[in-house]
């Protein structure tokens, strides 16, 4: 039986990644099927059946390991400060080098893209910034980063949409200006 952790059940994932970044580059998202990534992959449908509920669940998974990948490499904690524009450019970076994926991704999203990582950063960035606003309440602070990241999330859609054609440090300065007011507010 093909577990999780074993050589052949990845392998088998790889593959279907594979097909699936080769399919998004010359198909449009709403023509690719699961039955053309199997082909692609040299797969049959129980295994991608195995892997992925569906081709929007193998695309939120592609983007957890790209998250993965964008975490080990990310500037380490405390060497940048926490939503300035120097924080977000390795980010944006990275999206660039993934663009077609994320212009899939993004086209398709059903959630936010800061799941990943999402404590840490609610806890050591979002909570305090709000409290020192003066905002105490869990519920408003979630609504003004539902907000943030609504704002964040289109910006990045707009721009991958468009072929990453601002400079990274250009949307950077964008996205920083789009952070709420009173995350802002001196102390």
């Amino acid at each position: 039986m093909n577990k999780k952790n074993n050589k052949q059940f990845q392998s088998s994932a790889a593959r279907m990644e594979r097909a699936m970044l080769k399919l998004m580059n010359k198909t449009p998202f709403e023509k690719i099927t699961v039955r053309l990534i199997c082909e692609n992959a040299g797969v049959n449908r129980s295994t991608f059946y195995a892997h992925y509920t569906d081709i929007y669940d193998m695309i939120e998974q592609m983007e957890a390991n790209l998250q993965k990948e964008l975490m080990n490499n990310y500037p380490t904690p405390g060497s940048v400060v926490p939503l300035s524009i120097e924080s977000f450019i390795p980010f944006l970076e990275f999206i660039r080098k993934h663009e077609e994926f994320y212009r899939i991704a993004l086209k398709t999203r059903r959630e936010f893209p800061l799941k990943q990582g999402f404590e840490p950063l609610w806890n050591q960035v979002i909570k305090p910034l709000c409290l020192k606003a003066g905002i105490s309440s869990e519920n408003e602070m979630l609504l003004y980063f539902v907000g943030f990241q609504a704002g964040f999330t289109m910006i990045l859609k707009y721009w991958v949409e468009h072929g990453c054609a601002e400079s990274v440090e250009t949307i950077a300065h964008i996205i920083q200006n789009t952070i709420p007011s009173v995350w802002k507010r001196p102390s």
